[in-house]
């Protein structure tokens, strides 16, 4: 019985973080660049739920083992009603009847996540395990799986997927929901148009360079200055990079090309340095409108394709109307699975009171 406390618990704890983004979102609707937070969540692992009393035939159940496979390219989709498929989580061995998995760049069957480009991601994705608690290595063969599950690689097979559960196991069950991550989407926001020379648009995916005392850094907030120094800087004081270092100017007069060439009496004196960031998922937000990499990952660069715009800057993606709706959502689930811990308490109130008195 008490399982639905940590269920119900584990629901709110995910609730109080979801409003926590979605508050910050909203404030900074109106906050140039600024780019939508979203919480990613996760299950806790699926483990086996047992009868009390009693077995199941494990000989029936294999009998009637047959496991729908559908493939799209190296992308397999699973699903089976005679046993189970088995992941290597974080937070333990998960079980469940159908599972979404492809190849990844080792040659191991994974789980994923797909990118903003709708490819496979990996690095947030579970190992998929064979029938004796194995990872799954199929390198880069011809994969096929049967319906029984049986992978086989080049006509051989290597692995069993489907795992036969334990006399007396009726399905799964979990504790409720976690907070994974915060995922940050990179849509791009609307454009105001200012007239000073010194704002900077960025049409397309992209980022302005700026050096912080903690190192380089990434932004799409375009709004500059220029320092005492004549060097273009962020409202904070942070250098705006180009080829040379720091960008010297005389004045304010200067043209912006579209590349982010700066150009003053005709004649190119610098280039602004815009950089394209593959992996942005693994883009940490640092304050100050800033960006820079997970310690843990490495930065994957590849070649600027936008373009840069004088003269404009480019606002929020946040939508207040959508942001308000999933505040009053996730209020309405928190209150939801507060009223599932007050019952529970009266129940338990009765069994000690009441019950306890016969």
């Amino acid at each position: 019985m008490l399982r639905g406390l940590y269920t119900a618990t584990s629901a709110m704890q995910t609730s109080q973080k979801k409003l926590d983004v979605t508050s910050n979102n909203m404030a900074n609707m109106n906050t140039t660049g600024f780019k939508k937070d979203v919480v990613v969540t996760e299950a806790f692992p699926e483990v086996f739920l047992h009868k009390l009393k009693g077995s199941i035939d494990n000989k029936s159940v294999e009998n009637r083992l047959f496991v729908d496979v559908k493939k799209t390219g190296n992308e397999f989709s699973l699903s089976t009603t005679g046993g189970f498929f088995s992941a290597d989580s974080l937070n333990g061995v998960s079980f469940s009847r159908s599972t979404l998995f492809s190849i990844d760049e080792e040659g191991y069957l994974r789980t994923f996540v797909r990118d903003s480009d709708g490819n496979p991601n990996f690095s947030e994705g579970n190992y998929i395990l064979s029938q004796q608690g194995s990872r799954v290595f199929v390198g880069q063969g011809n994969v096929d799986i049967n319906d029984k599950g049986q992978v086989m690689v080049n006509g051989q097979q290597v692995g069993d997927l489907v795992k036969v559960p334990p006399r007396g196991v009726i399905g799964t069950i979990n504790s409720g929901l976690r907070l994974d991550r915060i995922q940050t989407k990179f849509r791009q926001g609307s454009f105001e148009e200012t007239g000073n020379p010194l704002d900077f648009a960025i049409e397309g995916n992209g980022f302005f360079q700026v050096q912080t005392p903690q190192g380089i850094m990434y932004t799409r907030d375009g709004n500059f200055t220029l320092n005492n120094n004549g060097e273009i800087v962020t409202t904070e004081g942070y250098l705006l990079l180009g080829q040379y270092g720091s960008i010297l100017l005389d004045s304010k007069d200067f043209q912006l090309g579209l590349n982010g060439e700066v150009v003053v009496n005709n004649e190119v004196v610098d280039q602004i340095n815009l950089v394209g960031i593959k992996n942005l998922h693994d883009l940490r937000k640092y304050g100050e409108n800033l960006y820079y990499m997970d310690e843990s990952k490495t930065l994957e660069i590849e070649e600027f394709e936008g373009k840069v715009i004088q003269g404009f800057l480019e606002g929020s993606n946040i939508n207040p109307i959508e942001e308000m709706v999933n505040m009053i959502n996730i209020l309405r689930l928190y209150e939801s699975n507060q009223k599932v811990i007050r019952s529970y308490d009266e129940i338990l109130q009765k069994a000690a009171n009441e019950i306890g008195k016969l």
